[in-house]
């Protein structure tokens, strides 16, 4: 343990009030770190990890751990950080965070969440940000946004907020490429070139009234994005030789939601709707002295979600909460691909995917002492997925999410909390469809038989404060999973192909540690360093050797760090940070492949030139970090197959410079 940890906490010099489990931050405990937004103050508050929400089914447990005046937004096309980035730090009057749960507040199963109250005014309040980029191949890249907000008389307030931006694609680099048999002879050598990136942009508004005794609030968002790519590559060897491979895509999406939360005599009734659409589409083709290839898709999405919460406090230590929540979510597309003119036929090529779904819920929250909270919870979901199209299937699905969390707090700096909750994974349906890269070549096909992933979740946390804003906690996971989706060979017609699906139980065994330090009472001022690093094993069975592995995508290794100064006498601060993990490897039923990618390094130099007025300049990727692609394919099936070549990419990425300027004003 850290020297001093156990001393007694040296809290800022502003005054912080606690109630029950609920301690409030005001406006003035963040002044020396000179906050420019909403989210700025998230990142200082003493031991919260701010979590956007997970991928998981509805609305219940998606939404993240922060809340906004109380509430949470109906929304899930805008993420959680951009709701909270957009909110100027003056607007802000305090940030309560509440442990273990606290009368009024929906928890939706989190042991910790933080509620921003904002000020209320009658003034126009508003930012305009612009940013430019400049990368190391002379390209540029930008954005200019603008977010205003204005409380009306009768408690009404309006919000909207736009953005315009451009942008370079960080995973386009440059690189030798090789194949090799498997003696090790050089089969095809290649220089490869990459550049993608593209521009797009967004508009949102929010309406918030008194409505029969409650409180109605709506929002809507329109999004649009266009993303280009392209790769030369150039073959050294056995000839000279040049393939070219072009990617277009583009995407629409458009989201209404709306909620009406009414306080009842000891309790809250609320009500959310939410609708949303969205469209892609992919083109990409190839051309090298082999020949031309196409492959082209096209997928619409819908979902539609409708929620009624109601919660009684039955006294200061005890609150029930119920709930109902019906779900339609549909998914339509088509895919083509061509060689050389001439279409070749896909599994699942043509398929529409539908989820009709109803979940019930119900739980309590108990505090049987001042240090103490419990919260048990009980939801059940029944469902029906469907696909049309090629495959005709119909499929009922029911599961019951039981959860259990407790939080001890022995004293004023320290906490326990243990959580126990079985979850269920959202399926993407876009895995029903097959699709391809005529970069690699591989052909991943869409499977009707997918099923959610399940897992039963024991998570344990220790936490200790200290020094103000210092804090460390350690977490240990463990993860039951059920179905758990990895890559499966699926049988089509026109041959055998790759497709994710469901390969049976697994297992993932977690411990994080997360350390944010103030650096003043070892000698410097304003020093803050954060830092998390995490050590995860997963174990499956593999569905073609029969052996066990670890499973695709999860890397065993994952950190990063932090240092930051504020500096407020000049008005500025500045900082470094890197990011870091090990391989990981993906598990086909033909061909095994790793992916490496070396630490992002960044800096920033941010400086308050007005009150209203911040310039902020950053470098990022400084190091020009390296990627590693290794492939071993086999002729066939690993279990009864030789190795036929071995694959090894390499490629860089460029650093770039970005400028950026936020003025608030109101």
């Amino acid at each position: 343990m850290v020297a001093g940890l156990a001393a007694p906490i040296a809290l800022p010099a502003v005054a912080l009030v606690q109630t029950g489990g609920r301690l409030d931050y005001p406006a003035d405990f963040f002044m020396a770190a000179q906050p420019t937004t909403a989210l700025d103050m998230i990142a200082r508050l003493p031991g919260f990890v701010f979590d956007a929400g997970g991928d998981v089914r509805g609305l219940s447990g998606a939404q993240g751990n922060v809340l906004i005046d109380g509430r949470r937004p109906a929304s899930k096309s805008e993420d959680l950080e951009s709701l909270i980035r957009r909110i100027p730090a003056s607007q802000v009057l305090r940030i309560e965070v509440i442990r273990g749960g606290a009368p009024g507040i929906d928890m939706q199963g989190q042991p910790v969440v933080a509620n921003i109250v904002r000020r209320q005014g009658g003034t126009l309040e508003g930012a305009l940000s612009a940013g430019t980029e400049r990368h190391d191949d002379g390209r540029w890249a930008g954005d200019l946004g603008l977010e205003l907000s204005r409380s009306l008389p009768g408690d009404r307030r309006i919000e909207a907020s736009g953005e315009l931006y451009r942008y370079v694609d960080e995973d386009a680099g440059d690189g030798p490429r090789e194949r090799r048999d498997l003696l090790g002879a050089l089969i095809r050598a290649s220089q490869a070139d990459q550049t993608g990136g593209g521009e797009g942009g967004r508009v949102s508004a929010a309406w918030t009234q008194p409505l029969s005794g409650g409180t109605l609030s709506a929002n809507g968002l329109v999004s649009t994005e266009t993303w280009d790519w392209s790769l030369d590559d150039r073959r050294t060897h056995p000839s000279p030789d040049l393939s070219r491979v072009m990617e277009n895509e583009e995407e629409v999406e458009a989201e209404l939601g709306a909620s009406w939360e009414r306080p009842l005599s000891s309790g809250r009734l609320q009500i959310v709707g939410l609708q949303r659409w969205g469209d892609e589409t992919l083109t990409s083709s190839s051309a090298d002295a082999d020949g031309r290839e196409r492959f082209d898709s096209e997928e619409t999405t819908g979902e539609s979600i409708g929620r009624v919460s109601l919660t009684r406090i039955l006294s200061p230590r005890l609150t029930l909460e119920g709930g109902l929540e019906g779900a339609f979510n549909w998914r339509e597309g088509k895919a083509v691909a061509e060689e050389d003119g001439v279409e070749i036929e896909l599994p699942s090529s043509d398929v529409r995917v539908e989820e009709r779904r109803a979940e019930v819920a119900l739980s309590a929250t108990w505090r049987p002492a001042p240090r103490w909270s419990v919260e048990a919870g009980l939801r059940v979901e029944t469902s029906e997925l469907s696909q049309s199209g090629e495959t005709e299937t119909v499929r009922a699905l029911t599961y019951a999410k039981p959860r259990l969390t407790t939080v001890w707090t022995p004293d004023e700096g320290s906490e326990w909390r243990l959580r126990i909750e079985r979850e269920v994974g959202q399926l993407d349906f876009s895995d029903f469809i097959t699709s391809a890269s005529l970069d690699t070549g591989q052909v991943s096909a869409g499977n009707a038989d997918l099923r959610p992933a399940a897992k039963w979740v024991v998570e344990a946390v220790y936490e200790r404060r200290f020094w103000g804003e210092g804090a460390l906690a350690l977490t240990l996971i463990n993860e039951a999973i059920e179905d758990a989706i990895d890559r499966v060979p699926v049988v089509s017609p026109s041959g055998v192909f790759d497709a994710p699906g469901n390969i049976g139980d697994a297992e993932r065994r977690a411990a994080q540690a997360r350390l944010t330090l103030p650096l003043g009472r070892l000698g410097v001022e304003g020093g803050l360093l954060k830092t998390f690093v995490e050590a995860a094993h997963t174990e499956v069975t593999d569905p073609t050797t029969g052996e066990r592995r670890r499973m695709s995508g999860y890397a065993p290794f994952e950190g990063e760090v932090e240092f930051s100064q504020d500096l407020p006498a000049r008005r500025m601060k500045w900082g470094v940070s890197a990011f870091f993990g090990s391989p990981y490897r993906e598990y086909r039923f033909d061909q095994i492949s790793e992916e490496e990618t070396d630490p992002w390094w960044s800096a920033f130099a941010e400086w308050k030139a007005r009150p209203n007025l911040v310039l902020k300049l950053q470098v990022e990727n400084i190091t020009g970090r390296g990627y590693r692609f290794d492939r071993v394919i086999h002729d066939g099936p690993r279990d009864v197959s030789p190795v036929a070549v071995v694959d090894a990419r390499r490629q860089t990425f460029g650093p770039y410079v970005a400028l950026r300027l936020r003025r608030t004003f109101g």
